[in-house]
């Protein structure tokens, strides 16, 4: 056998290769649907979860707080031991104001100030009266610490009114209108008082000036106390409350489009621009009356020289305001506590001299010159009455966010003022004494 035929006979006797038959697009095919299934699993899973983060973020959107039209709220995680209140920087309280450094605003308050002062002095008078609820000498301060806390959360709280008059004026906040300004720091801060609210819950609680009606004995002045105490913050709360409902009613009623007609930007500025030369104007005058007014004269002796004195205080108050946030504690308002403090300081000295026994058994007090005596209700009503004020810190209460919070505000405000009134008062009381009516 040749070497050629054993070739051809190994050749013939080697395995042919195993040809592919349709079997293998069979399987391409089966790889590629698995391939497709597999990415429109993926793309089912990234679907769903795409649904559920938008699920998720609509329930939150719905779950947390609309932020208010007068300022952004940060968001912030807070432990429940340690408590804290992000806020825009130097904005705590209504009167704490990004321009109070600019004139307008500055006169503006103040003619809020006169209107205040003078609307306190009347609603006093008007509600004291014989028998009246709260019978209390000198007049109670109830109706104008509920009414100026009406006011001051329908301002706060009217979205609609501040969003048409900011339209279009190129500002984005509320507390940028020196109009705001001019309500709440100026006309609430005012007409409320928080100096007022102390000094007759001490009286009360002692029995004395009390127009004559007396307690059958010291033990019903723990009522009396809590009396006061309820009734006035229970009623500036439900003023706050009504005040702020009021301004969503007056949203819902009335038609954005039909208000922008009336209130704009420059209505508002028209207004701001009055008022600051209508400010100007009343202080110039009431200076004027209280200098020519005979003494013998009702305006000159409850209203003229009270409103200037007044003015002075509230224009103290709308700069301590600028302390809110201060001293280490974002969330505190330090400025006002500061002014009501002080006011409670210099309240209780005044009320000894107006209403103190120099000598019990004759009845002689302590200063008995008209002059002296207008000079000193000027500053007890006016200058103490307007550095204090109910409204703002009941608007200061309302907006912090944590109980822990607001409990420690009210707690440190109302200890330390009380404490100091007490001191002051009290022991003159016990060893000189008050006139009853």
């Amino acid at each position: 056998m040749s070497s050629s035929d054993s070739s051809e006979i190994s050749r013939s006797v080697e395995p042919k290769p195993v040809e592919e038959d349709d079997g293998g697009d069979d399987g391409e095919q089966r790889r590629d649907g698995e391939d497709g299934q597999g990415a429109a699993r993926s793309m089912s899973r990234s679907s769903y979860s795409s649904l559920a983060r938008t699920i998720t973020d609509d329930i939150q959107n719905e779950l947390r707080t609309v932020p208010s039209v007068q300022e952004e709220e940060v968001e912030n995680e807070v432990g429940p031991f340690d408590p804290e209140f992000w806020k825009p920087t130097n904005i705590m309280s209504v009167e704490d104001t990004p321009f109070s450094r600019r004139y307008l605003v500055t006169l503006d308050v103040l003619f809020g100030a006169v209107l205040g002062n003078m609307a306190r002095f009347g609603m006093t008078e008007l509600t004291s009266y014989k028998n009246e609820y709260t019978h209390f000498y000198p007049g109670t301060c109830l109706w104008s610490n509920f009414t100026a806390c009406f006011v001051m959360a329908w301002c706060n709280h009217a979205a609609v009114f501040w969003r048409t008059v900011l339209t279009g004026s190129g500002k984005t906040n509320m507390k940028q209108m020196a109009l705001h300004s001019a309500v709440t720091a100026g006309f609430c801060g005012a007409y409320s008082t928080w100096s007022s609210f102390m000094v007759e819950l001490i009286f009360k609680t002692i029995d004395y000036l009390n127009g004559g009606h007396r307690l059958p004995n010291h033990g019903y002045g723990v009522m009396e106390f809590f009396s006061v105490l309820f009734v006035q913050m229970g009623v500036s709360f439900l003023g706050y409350f009504l005040g702020r409902d009021f301004a969503y009613l007056i949203d819902l009623c009335f038609k954005e489009g039909s208000r922008s007609r009336i209130f704009n930007y420059r209505v508002c500025r028209i207004l701001e621009l009055l008022f600051a030369v209508l400010g100007i104007a009343a202080i110039i005058a009431n200076i004027v009356l209280a200098c020519t007014l005979s003494i013998d004269s009702s305006w000159k002796t409850s209203y003229a020289l009270s409103i200037v004195i007044g003015v002075v205080g509230s224009w103290v108050r709308f700069r301590l305001s600028a302390y809110n946030g201060s001293f280490g504690i974002s969330w505190f308002p330090s400025g006002t506590l500061m002014a009501n403090v002080f006011a409670c300081l210099l309240l209780p000295v005044l009320y000894i001299l107006l209403y103190g026994y120099k000598d019990a058994a004759t009845g002689t007090m302590i200063v008995t010159s008209k002059v002296h005596r207008m000079a000193i209700t000027a500053f007890s009503s006016g200058f103490c009455g307007s550095l204090s004020t109910m409204s703002s810190f009941v608007n200061e209460l309302y907006n912090l966010e944590y109980p822990l919070q607001r409990y420690t505000y009210f707690g440190v405000t109302f200890l330390s003022c009380f404490i100091i009134m007490f001191v002051i008062i009290c022991p003159y009381a016990w060893t000189r004494g008050f006139i009853e009516s």
